[in-house]
């Protein structure tokens, strides 16, 4: 952009103003002019997203266009998950969004591309809004980039540290600095000579996020710069008893955890923790220490970062969204998940991006709670992109995919301001139960077979101490690999189809084809006798009987799918519930005859899942 002296290859303009369109028409005439591609000038403008700005925009694409004509226009929308979308009520448009419709109607001749790394809010605005993209193009990362399931997946236990004095971490008001933070600088103050020993990454830095309020930033400033004093201080003093002690109180243990992942090695050889401290002394003062926030109203330019061998960036939700630190190392984050939407927790980690060459010194120190969303937010990435690449690879347009998102229990997709499809959350375990009052209810062709051979396998359950000659349960040990396929089929009200599907999609994406299955027959494949709720009773009485005149079959229930204890102890029979696992899933199927009130009896097939701990989850479908 800023070019090399020759010929031009770019007009920049930012914040382009009716103003500028003079200019900008001058060099399309000459585009078109132009008998040799060389000279040919591209006008790229940058504009805010706000609607001052994108009005001015507007005024800017008017005037040109009215001179020359319908242009090729490409509108880039950077974060395109954020600002621009309609956060207003039904049948409204709210400014921003507003300004960029009325942008878009002043070029005739343009493609629009919404760029993010968090599409959830996207994907989940109404199919006919005129900002819901037509279809996906998924990037792929190069090989140095470090995402989610590196960092808590692969590498959890080498980079993540807890924060258990999160107490102390988010009291403005504390007089000395959490032992966490006392940690944390120790390992960036050693990370930061290792580095400069290497001679990269340099400068080396540390982010610390504790919360949105100022206040909070305030603290942090004032104790991590107290930290630094006295440390410079213990280094002026040239006590070198007091130098050993501070050594050993303060970094030895990061030293250690650095060295168990060769965090503390040069050209391959370690350096002794004595050398590191003793170079230390030379940068202490200057590793510079910044808060960004609204208030202070402090920026580190693109061409400053270079004048420091060392930068501690303190701040909140400035640092959430676009602001790069570079080469950061060592996060700080006492700061928990917040209300959780999944979109503003994942742009929240700074920690991502091209860090493979120093992945030994990569070190977080995070809530508990946090840590764990990010987690699962690995889980929801990978299934997200799953989805997205077939859709990619396919050309398939996104109006053709019914948005299914596998989310942690506790996290929402994102802000609900802007969701306008319609989408229902489905509990995936630890119980998914078919309880709809569907005839014909059970597996396809294919899946009866299967299930037949299971049944043929299935022996007497011993947790079942009914006499033999009452029907027993019986059961048999198999994989997912081989029940995934009987429950592909499964023909049942559509409620109770969206649950199997959300089972089946937890399970696929945990690689779950060689986790152990219990199947249980329930009754040996005897079938039992079930009516339907009291609310479907009373519907089914008012239709005589008959389902024809029923206005909603598939939201007719079955009273209670699931037998109890007999006696009330268990002794006997512990209730169908007790047939589980603590390990395996367990997939129960349950012979059913439903009654209606016309005394008529209908034969279905009904599945109760139990997921063990770890497999729990929760899938947002769209209806």
């Amino acid at each position: 952009m800023d070019g090399d002296g020759g010929l031009a290859t770019w007009n920049a303009l930012n914040g382009p103003t009716a103003n500028d369109a003079e200019d900008v028409v001058r060099l399309l005439e000459r585009w078109k002019n132009q008998r040799r591609p060389r000279g040919r000038v591209a006008t790229v403008a940058v504009a805010l997203k706000n609607h001052a700005a994108l009005r001015h925009t507007r005024e800017f694409m008017a005037a040109v266009t009215a001179s020359v004509g319908d242009v090729p226009v490409l509108f880039v929308d950077d974060e395109g998950d954020q600002a621009g979308l309609n956060i207003a009520k039904e049948g409204r448009e709210s400014s921003t969004y507003r300004a960029i419709r009325r942008l878009r109607e002043a070029s005739a001749n343009h493609t629009y591309v919404l760029y993010t790394a968090t599409p959830q809010a996207p994907l989940l605005i109404a199919l006919e809004d005129s900002l819901s993209p037509r279809t996906v193009s998924l990037l792929e990362a190069g090989a140095d980039y470090v995402g989610g399931q590196v960092l808590f997946e692969e590498r959890s236990a080498d980079f993540v540290r807890r924060i258990d004095d999160h107490d102390d971490a988010l009291d403005p008001e504390g007089i000395a600095p959490p032992k966490s933070l006392l940690d944390a600088l120790a390992t960036y103050f050693l990370a930061l000579i290792v580095a400069q020993r290497r001679l990269s990454p340099r400068p080396l830095s540390m982010l610390i996020h504790p919360s949105s309020t100022t206040d909070l930033h305030r603290a942090y400033e004032r104790w991590t710069k107290r930290v630094i004093d006295r440390l410079v201080t213990v280094f002026e003093s040239g006590d070198d008893q007091l130098l050993s002690q501070t050594a050993e109180e303060m970094f030895q243990a990061p030293y250690d955890d650095l060295a168990s992942t060769g965090g503390v090695a040069v050209h391959g050889a370690p350096v002794p923790l004595s050398e590191l401290i003793e170079e230390l002394e030379n940068f202490l003062g200057q590793v510079s220490v910044v808060t960004v926030n609204s208030e202070d109203g402090r920026e580190i330019a693109a061409g400053d970062w270079k004048s420091r061998p060392g930068w501690i960036v303190i701040g909140g939700n400035k640092l959430d969204r676009g602001f790069t630190v570079e080469n950061l190392a060592v996060t700080y984050m006492p700061r928990g998940p917040g209300v959780g939407n999944a979109d503003t927790v994942q742009q929240r980690g700074r920690f991502f991006g091209y860090k493979r060459r120093y992945l030994d010194l990569l070190r977080a120190w995070l809530n508990p709670g946090t840590t764990e969303v990010y987690k699962s937010y690995a889980e929801h990435d990978r299934v997200m992109r799953g989805e997205l690449e077939r859709l990619d690879v396919g050309s398939l347009p996104l109006r053709e995919w019914r948005r299914a998102m596998l989310l942690d229990p506790d996290l929402n997709p994102t802000r609900r301001s802007v969701i306008r499809l319609e989408i229902t959350s489905h509990q995936v375990g630890p119980w998914v139960v078919q309880d709809r009052l569907y005839a014909g209810a059970g597996p396809d062709v294919d899946g009866q077979a299967l299930l037949a051979s299971l049944r043929n396998r299935a022996e007497p359950d011993p947790r079942d101490r009914r006499t033999a000659s009452a029907p027993r349960n019986t059961s048999c040990r198999t994989t997912w690999h081989a029940v995934a396929p009987v429950l592909a089929g499964w023909h049942a009200a559509d409620v109770d189809k969206d649950r199997i599907y959300a089972v089946m999609l937890a399970l696929q994406e945990a690689r779950a084809g060689d986790r152990p299955v219990g199947v249980v027959f329930m009754n040996g494949g005897v079938r039992r006798r079930r009516g339907p709720d009291a609310e479907s009773r009373r519907q089914l009485i008012a239709a005589a009987g008959d389902l024809t005149r029923v206005e909603d079959v598939d939201g007719l229930a079955i009273g209670n799918l699931m037998q109890g204890a007999d006696p009330a102890d268990g002794s006997v029979y512990p209730g169908d519930r007790a047939f589980v696992s603590d390990e395996a899933i367990t997939v129960q199927v349950h012979e059913l005859e439903l009654e209606v009130p016309s005394g008529e009896s209908l034969a279905a097939t009904a599945v109760a899942i139990h997921l063990p701990d770890g497999l729990k989850n929760r899938l947002l479908l769209q209806d």
